[in-house]
């Protein structure tokens, strides 16, 4: 008896290269997944809310001078004023009728009712200004907030710590706080 081998056809050849393919998708999509895995942990365990602070960035960006009235040159920031008190505002705030402590407790009943997370970060020693940093619901982004009563009117300015646009966010928040329609 004569044996003969059989010569490998061309779907045979086809086959095994697919079965490599089939490898190596199935590897990087092993990847992907230990990747957003390591992330999502990463998330969890080190937090949103920490994760945006390092040594050298703070969430809080310090006191906002009103004076000098310098704006972001990205679309991060809002600034709202009291007719007259501001150049280039983007809202119009009402002239408060009552003194600093009952304006800015009418003021903060409003932010304590947003449903951003919020924390006080200035030294309390000014009666007249407040500073906040406010997270967003998602990523936990900080944007600090600045709030400056006289009686002349109110100076308002919400800036974004990370990105170029803030999608109009820093504005609504300010709306919202001061009780502000369009």
């Amino acid at each position: 008896m004569t044996y003969r081998r059989r010569r490998a056809t061309g779907t045979l050849t086809i086959l095994s290269l697919l079965r490599g393919l089939v490898k190596i998708a199935l590897i990087i999509i092993a990847s992907l997944v230990a990747f957003v895995l390591a992330a999502f942990l990463f998330l969890v365990l080190y937090g949103r809310t920490t994760g945006w602070e390092t040594k050298s960035r703070k969430a809080d960006q310090d006191i906002y001078d009103f004076a000098a009235g310098r704006r972001s040159a990205t679309d991060n920031d809002a600034l709202a004023c009291s007719e007259g008190l501001c150049d280039e505002t983007d809202i119009v705030l009402p002239v408060p009728s009552a003194g600093p402590e009952k304006a800015f407790a009418a003021l903060e009943r409003n932010i304590a009712a947003d449903s951003d997370k919020v924390e006080r970060v200035d030294d309390k020693s000014d009666p007249f200004y407040r500073r906040y940093v406010v997270r967003t619901q998602l990523m936990r982004f900080p944007d600090t907030v600045d709030i400056r009563w006289s009686p002349e009117g109110w100076r308002a300015m919400s800036r974004s710590l990370i990105g170029r646009s803030d999608f109009g966010g820093n504005e609504k928040r300010l709306r919202r706080w001061f009780g502000v329609t369009s």
